[in-house]
């Protein structure tokens, strides 16, 4: 009976505390290299965690595992491509991204950049298409989104990005457990299980 009663509560309070609003705040900057960083805040910012690049290695261990990056780089291409082509599966991460994005609620995004082409012509030919998208979200969008061209005759991407969103995870579950067990993300999993099975091998 303690038992059972017991479970009980930790059911409770597992689903009250998946209730708790969980914020992710991400800022990146492209100035040269590009810079990312991002942090989690839950509990109302009683938990706050950083998510940041691990320490650099010496050059020798750096190339060894450059080289093994690559390779696994190259198979993972080659199996995200099979399990794509799992029948009905570009569909379920459709439906899955728009519900969740409904659960998801943007407090703040800002974003500045300048964009240029080696060639100023190709530059302009590109914000023919991008200064109306630009224009809309300026003037009918609630968030600062600012895209410019450079002419400086080079390729260049520069800028900032800051964005803070907000979401209760209690209401991921039921996306999440609906893709997860869906039949086609059965299939992709079967597929990756024994993709990996035979590289083993």
């Amino acid at each position: 009976m303690w038992a059972i009663a017991a479970l009980v509560s930790l059911a409770v309070l597992i689903t009250l505390l998946l209730c708790v609003p969980l914020d992710l705040v991400f800022r990146s900057n492209i100035d040269g290299k590009p810079r990312f960083g991002m942090r989690l805040i839950w509990l109302f910012g009683l938990v706050s965690h950083e998510l940041r690049r691990g320490k650099k290695r010496p050059d020798e261990e750096a190339a060894i595992e450059h080289k093994q990056k690559r390779r696994d780089w190259i198979w993972r291409i080659g199996v995200t491509f099979e399990v794509l082509r799992t029948k009905g599966l570009l569909r379920q991460f459709v439906s899955l991204a728009k519900r969740i994005r409904r659960h998801i609620k943007i407090k703040e995004l800002v974003a500045n950049f300048n964009v240029g082409l080696d060639n100023p012509a190709d530059t302009g030919l590109l914000f023919a298409f991008i200064a109306p998208a630009n224009l809309l979200l300026r003037y009918f969008s609630p968030h600062q989104i600012k895209i410019e061209p450079s002419f400086a005759g080079e390729t260049i991407i520069e800028g900032h990005l800051y964005g803070a969103v907000r979401v209760r995870p209690i209401q991921l579950a039921a996306p999440l457990m609906g893709f997860a067990f869906s039949l086609p993300t059965l299939r992709a999993v079967k597929k990756l299980v024994l993709s990996k099975w035979k590289r083993k091998e």
